[in-house]
């Protein structure tokens, strides 16, 4: 699509010229018939005019806008006559100002409604973005004027799949990037030159752009290119140290008149731009002069950038080799290496929803209200969506979105990394604002008039004024790597360049250094104290923290908003001064932190090495000082966003996909950096260590690795111990849950500490947020503390991260700090990204707290229900006990495991021997059956027996392991064939810590057997399902409801005599089968049944039985087999049957 096709798009949009729109430019056909639809509601009358079909679509226009119900309808009724169509709905017939379009998007029996709004004023651009997709071309189309619609939904996928070329760029870039760094001299920590090298790249893609747009020296779209080579002419190597720098620091960095004669000379026409990004970095100013780059480094990154097509247009270009600012999204996050610090490159769909769901709460809930703007009663409207709002706009919304809600909000990413978040809350805003302004050129409002007309006249580009008002007062971030908040502003600086059209739109950019800043989000001071802070000043004379404080604002504000060089403003200056007075406090701030972890007693933990033994030693603890805290790069939010948190309360909205790093030494990741053997996944223990022992020979890699180690310690103590951390555990039973600190959870937290009473949040976060018993505690303060709006969950087999298992599940959340949640919706195992557009409204399925609380008394987990009919299902199980509860009367039990392969590896002898026993590990069980693959490791009886009695003498009591015992494998996944997979253990065998199993006095060998049974039963298994991810631990497995019959029980025996059948196969099961009454099934044979097909058939019967005891219904029963895909369908269907015939009473 061309600039001009593009122009007269964005004509026919302004003009509300819809038929020519869809005829003339998007290559749509003129309906078959044109005469208007009549549609009779209840009480309502619509006329629905076609204006234009494409195979078998038709797009219909409405005049007149009704609410959403009846928008739905119209389109329902539409349907009759075009099962698929398209609905422009107009507010008025004559010079309409507003335009809704509908479309429904169909899967199988589910509907998705998609609304879009257009108001006559708003930018066009993002817009036609959203329609171009569907131009088609007259050659395309076949000998009768046809056009495939299967080609049409291909097209569109083809258009919004940058993978391709951005995986392609990213390749190239990132060799041109290495290359680039060798070739710096002057700087001679390599650390520092990759970090150079990216300020110097990130600059000149910035400047790339700029000059494809052909805003550069007179419209020049090579001067780059034309520059280096000029430069050459002049002499070799001089690009960096003679034009670059007078391109950065005087030309973009300067006004002309500021400027020098030689530097205008150099550059030519460039226009004054600012924004720190071209002010002299850090470690331009470290080192200088001395920083030296040969030409040949720039040629060759110049050679890359030409090979591809760079455009900053809102609208698609179309072209295979085409990067813009989203693209370097990903290349950026890519290149910064985030996954090493266990974050992912955030899909755009994700970002969208969520700031959308985040900022479009915010704005509804400020104009919700009983009484808005001290407006007379009759006024207060209640709008349902942000597209209602904006269909009812009037003047007195226009004047309080322009003037206090809009300008007030304050949007925060505290793991900003390369601003995806912040971009996307940019786009949201600038719709909104849009929409705004094009509503009030029809209101004839004198304020509103005025307000738009002073902006017009000040400005020559709105949409770049608007942008930039955004990006200066509304966003801000936080990351650990300085590198990535550059990042991050960079990608804003391109999105704000995008708005303009020709090279008198530009204006400087935004201040934003003090708005994303460099530090560690979970370490730092959230209040101040400024009595203790005063004490710490040593000088008479040195200014309160409250002067330091209103200074440091003062001059923040007065950077952040200086657009030019007024009065001989130098904003390096400025700049500077702002850094050296924000350091003197750093350091009183920094020392006030040390005195709150030294109140928590933790130490500095040395890891040491004992030489004797060859292995680390004991660490050496000692008093914390100010060097372990500033190591940490503390954040001091309660100084730095000191306005936002102690004025307002907190951040209106935190939107956000923080870290899901684990906080402990990750050996396998630290020695890959020093061997190419070391693999993180394909080695054995016993292959690492033998591997990692040979390493730390090295004195250099061992010293790197005890300074690696000694930085976790004090660390996780803090977070353990800190009151801001104190949702990070929780009382299960009596006990305090431990786990390890995994940063996503800490980040939840902090997202909480942040925001306002009734600020949004919306997270990315792994779904142990729901499930994981370790993160009770965080549930605890979600369900009790704020009102959960929204839990989409996310199954990453579609690749939605990359470098994910595709197993691994993550949930897209939302929450508004205080409140009580009641009920939330929520939805689980989804694969698409597109399906956050139907949620909550068409496919959220509602929650109860409640219910979710009788399912999970103890840890609170969320289970994954999929329709109403689970919930129902779960009810009824609900009528049993957990297997967790305490029963008097009835026979109960505790769930153990035994040896660690680990901790407890010194054990295993890798062949068998005399007074040995086999272990048995998860891999060699299965449902009923325990041998599926030989054993690998064997432990001594007497030091097996020492182990498990501890400090206990042995006086030769009976121990478990040597008595049969129910088990079931701990490691397994909800996507796996099966979940809960129990067998019966032979007496006189070791189990594995990959096994869970029962103690109890009160059950004998027949209970646990109906255990077994009913663990393996399809009901048990599709009730765990619901909550395990890749671990069924004990607090799992006791959530459970289990009925606690016995022999007395007429279920029980039928269960009982089935389970024993399929258990024992071999003799050493015979004492068990004699225990629980099984007779041989002839003389000399076997008690138990081998023959596949016999134990297919008990296997049927039993979950036929296991289903009427949980009184399920057939249509409940079939819902649960369904539910199981990866299971052969001649299973479930004898498993169905089975129920049927005991209904029957064909099975007792």
């Amino acid at each position: 699509m061309d600039n001009l096709q593009i122009e007269r798009l964005r004509d026919c949009l302004q003009s509300f010229n819809f038929p020519r729109l869809f005829i003339e430019e998007l290559g749509w056909s003129r309906p078959r018939g044109a005469k208007p639809v009549t549609l009779e509601l209840p009480g309502q009358t619509w006329r629905a005019t076609p204006i234009a079909e494409l195979s078998g679509v038709v797009a219909f226009q409405v005049a007149g806008l009704p609410e959403k119900p009846e928008r739905l309808a119209i389109h329902q009724r539409l349907s009759e006559l075009a099962h698929e169509n398209l609905v422009i709905f107009l507010d008025r017939a004559d010079s309409p100002t507003q335009s809704l379009w509908l479309w429904v998007k169909r899967e199988g029996s589910r509907r998705f409604p998609r609304e879009h709004l257009y108001v006559r004023g708003q930018p066009g651009d993002l817009f036609v973005s959203k329609i171009s997709g569907i131009v088609v071309d007259i050659n395309e189309l076949d000998e009768r004027g046809g056009f495939p619609l299967a080609r049409l939904v291909d097209r569109l996928k083809a258009a919004l799949d940058v993978e391709r070329v951005t995986r392609k760029f990213f390749k190239d870039y990132d060799a041109q990037r290495l290359a680039f760094v060798e070739l710096i001299e002057g700087i001679p920590d390599e650390r520092e030159r990759r970090w150079y090298a990216s300020v110097l790249m990130n600059r000149l893609m910035f400047v790339w752009f700029l000059q494809r747009k052909h805003f550069l020296d007179g419209g020049n779209g090579n001067y780059l290119s034309d520059k280096l080579a000029q430069s050459q002419r002049r002499g070799p190597d001089r690009f960096h140290a003679e034009f670059l720098q007078a391109l950065f620091f005087e030309g973009f960095a300067r006004t002309p008149d500021q400027r020098s004669d030689a530097a205008r000379a150099l550059i030519g026409e460039i226009r004054y731009l600012n924004g720190g990004l071209f002010l002299p970095h850090r470690l331009e100013r470290d080192y200088g002069p001395a920083i030296r780059i040969p030409d040949v480094a720039f040629a060759n990154l110049f050679a890359l950038f030409a090979g591809y097509s760079w455009s900053l247009d809102d609208t698609p270009g179309g072209q295979d080799n085409e990067i813009n600012p989203d693209v370097l999204g990903y290349i950026f996050e890519k290149y910064i290496n985030q996954k090493a610090f266990g974050a992912y490159y955030t899909r755009p769909e994700i970002t969208e929803y969520l700031c959308e769901r985040t900022i479009h709460r915010l704005i509804l809930a400020r104009v919700n209200t009983e009484n808005p703007f001290d407006l007379p009663i009759v006024s207060a409207r209640k709008f349902q969506t942000l597209a209602d709002l904006l269909l009812g706009l009037d003047a007195s919304l226009c004047r309080e979105l322009l003037d206090r809600i809009l300008p007030e909000l304050k949007l925060l990413d505290p793991a900003c990394g390369s601003g995806a978040f912040l971009v996307a809350a940019m786009k949201t805003l600038i719709n909104i604002y849009s929409a705004v302004i094009g509503r009030i050129k029809f209101l004839n409002d004198k304020w509103l008039s005025e307000r738009l007309r002073k902006w017009e006249s000040d400005h020559k580009s709105l949409a770049y004024f608007i942008k930039r008002t955004i990006i200066t007062d509304n966003l801000f971030g936080v990351d650990l790597m300085e590198e990535a908040t550059e990042i991050a502003r960079l990608r804003l600086f391109l999105a704000l360049v995008a708005s303009a059209q020709t090279v008198d739109e530009l204006e400087p950019l935004p201040n934003i250094d003090f708005n994303i800043l460099a530090g560690n989000s979970l370490i730092g001071l959230l209040r101040v104290d400024a009595h203790e802070f005063d004490s710490r000043q040593d000088d008479l004379f040195r200014k309160s923290y409250r002067q330091v404080l209103a200074e440091k604002n003062r001059k923040i504000e007065t950077y952040r908003h200086t657009v030019s060089w007024a009065g001989g403003m130098d904003l390096s200056a400025l700049k500077a001064d702002i850094e050296e007075h924000k350091a003197g406090a750093q350091a009183t701030l920094n020392d006030l932190l040390l005195d709150q972890w030294d109140r928590a007693g933790i130490k500095f933990e040395e890891a040491t090495w004992d030489t004797a033994k060859g292995k680390e030693g004991k660490p050496k603890k000692r008093k914390l000082n100010l060097a372990d805290i500033e190591a940490l790069h503390p954040f001091h939010w309660g100084f730095e966003f000191d306005e936002v948190l102690n004025q307002r309360g907190g951040f209106d909205a935190i939107i956000t996909n923080p870290p899901w790093e684990i906080l402990k030494p990750q050996a396998k990741e630290f020695f890959q950096e020093h061997s190419e053997l070391v693999t993180k996944n394909k080695m054995t223990i016993k292959e690492f260590e033998k591997e990692q022992a040979k390493l730390l020979k090295n004195p250099d890699i061992r010293a790197a690795w005890l300074d690696y180690l000694s930085r976790f310690p004090h660390v996780s103590a803090w977070f353990r111990a800190a009151p801001q951390f104190r949702h990070q555990s929780a009382i299960v039973n009596g006990r305090k849950t431990g786990s390890d600190i995994n940063l996503y959870k800490l980040f939840a937290e902090q997202c909480y500490n942040l925001l306002r009473e009734g600020g949004e949040c919306g997270i990315v976060i792994p779904s142990g947020i729901y499930t994981d018993l370790g993160a009770k505690g965080l549930r605890d303060m979600l369900f009790d503390e704020n009102r959960v709006t929204g839990l989409f969950c996310f199954e990453n087999r579609k690749e939605i991260f990359e470098g994910v298992d595709s197993r691994f599940k993550f949930v897209v959340m939302t929450f508004e700090k205080g409140g009580r949640t009641e009920r939330f919706p929520a939805a689980f195992m989804r694969h698409e990204v597109a399906e956050l557009t139907g949620f909550p409204g068409e496919i959220g399925l509602p929650l109860s707290v409640e219910l979710i609380r009788r399912l999970s008394p103890d840890s609170h987990s969320i289970m994954e229900f999929k329709s109403e009919m689970d919930i129902r299902i779960a009810e009824k199980m609900l009528k049993f006990p957990l297997l967790g509860e305490r029963i008097e009367g009835k026979w109960n039990l505790v769930l153990t495991n035994e040896f660690h392969m680990t901790n407890d590896s010194y054990l295993f002898k890798a062949e068998p021997g005399n007074e040995r026993l086999p272990m048995i590990e998860g891999k060699m069980a299965h449902q009923f059956e325990v041998g599926y693959s030989d054993f690998r490791y064997w432990i001594s009886e007497k030091s097996g027996r020492s182990a498990l009695l501890g400090k206990q003498p042995d006086h030769g009591q009976l121990l478990d392991y040597q008595k049969y015992r129910c088990a079931f494998r701990r490691i397994a996944r909800n996507t796996d064939q099966r979940t809960f997979i129990a067998m019966m253990i032979p007496r006189y065998k070791f189990l594995a810590e990959s096994f869970n199993y029962v103690v109890s006095d009160s059950m004998g060998i027949s209970e646990q057997v109906f255990l077994t049974a009913l663990l393996n039963s399809f009901i048990l298994d599709s009730f765990i399902r619901k909550m395990v991810t890749a671990n069924l631990n004990m607090f799992f497995a006791y959530q459970a409801p289990i009925p606690r019959l016995t022999n007395s029980d007429p279920a029980f025996v039928p269960i009982v005599t089935r389970a024993a059948r399929l258990t024992c196969t071999t003799p050493e099961f015979d004492d068990l089968a004699k225990e629980v009454g099984l007779k041989p099934l002839s003389p000399g044979a076997h008690y138990g049944v081998t023959d596949p097909v016999e134990r297919a058939r008990l296997r049927a019967e039993l979950d036929g039985l296991i289903a009427h005891l949980y009184s399920l219904t057939e249509a409940e029963f079939a819902h649960i087999l369904g539910t199981f895909p990866l299971v052969a369908e001649p299973v479930k269907i004898a498993a169905l049957n089975a129920y049927r015939d005991v209904e029957r009473g064909l099975i007792r």
